[in-house]
């Protein structure tokens, strides 16, 4: 007699998500390729949010976002930008190597679901995570709105590449 390690649940057909699901027991279900990891994805998404961080916060709210911190009260120093840009690509590429695990895992394989994801787990996490923060240390309105748009768009961009890849 064999036993499965695996079941499924049938949910309902929801707007572009698959309908039946399989749950962590076994470690062949919900794969969309035998879970492997597209590292070419992973690392060209992860660049994308990037770039998408030094448009955001240098062309298009950079002047508006340093102006409501300084009048927050805090100093901005000029120097020192080299290891803040590495940190802040290597969060960019943990970020994107989390959110192609999720896609994976769960067998998105169009961009509309993609989007969808990388919208919820940019209001679901970052926008939410980035709001206690915000209401603890009374930071300006801007810059909040400036930092919450800029995370939700860069998880919408990586769920979009990434499942566009896939």
């Amino acid at each position: 007699m064999t036993c499965s390690r695996s079941f499924i649940i049938e949910t309902p057909p929801t707007a572009g998500f698959v309908s039946s699901r399989r749950f962590f027991l076994d470690p062949e279900a919900g794969s969309r390729q035998n879970d492997v990891m597209n590292w070419l994805a992973i690392i060209c998404a992860a660049l994308a949010f990037w770039i998408l961080g030094f448009v955001w916060y240098s062309l298009l709210f950079g002047k508006m976002w340093a102006g409501a911190l300084q009048e927050y009260g805090v100093k901005l120093e000029p120097g020192g930008m080299a290891p803040k840009l590495i940190g802040t690509f290597i969060a960019n590429f943990v970020a994107a190597v989390v959110m192609e695990h999720m896609i994976t895992r769960i067998s998105l394989v169009s961009i509309v679901q993609g989007l969808k994801l990388g919208l919820g787990v940019g209001i679901g996490f970052s926008a939410t995570a980035i709001t206690v923060s915000y209401l603890w240390q009374r930071q300006p309105l801007k810059v909040w709105l400036i930092d919450v748009s800029y995370y939700c768009l860069g998880a919408v961009l990586l769920g979009v590449i990434l499942t566009a890849w896939g």
